[in-house]
């Protein structure tokens, strides 16, 4: 069994940017996601409040499962 990868041609960073986007469209008052290493997202909420995220050997459906589980 081997961990699903990214799609070839598709970053980390251009994930979370895109997931960012679309989660600033519903009502949770996400402010911004940062992809603060290879392995760290961090989701800042409006108001301050933040949580801190492994997606470490995460494939890409597996890091929009963990970012909205935190939600």
């Amino acid at each position: 069994w081997r961990e699903k990868q990214m799609k070839t041609g598709v970053s980390k960073a251009e994930l979370i940017k895109s997931l960012e986007a679309t989660l600033k469209l519903t009502r949770e008052k996400i402010a911004c996601l940062d992809l603060r290493d290879e392995n760290t997202v961090v989701i800042y909420f409006e108001g301050g409040y933040t949580r801190v995220i492994n997606i470490a050997c995460n494939s890409g459906i597996a890091i929009i499962r963990d970012v909205c589980k935190y939600i």
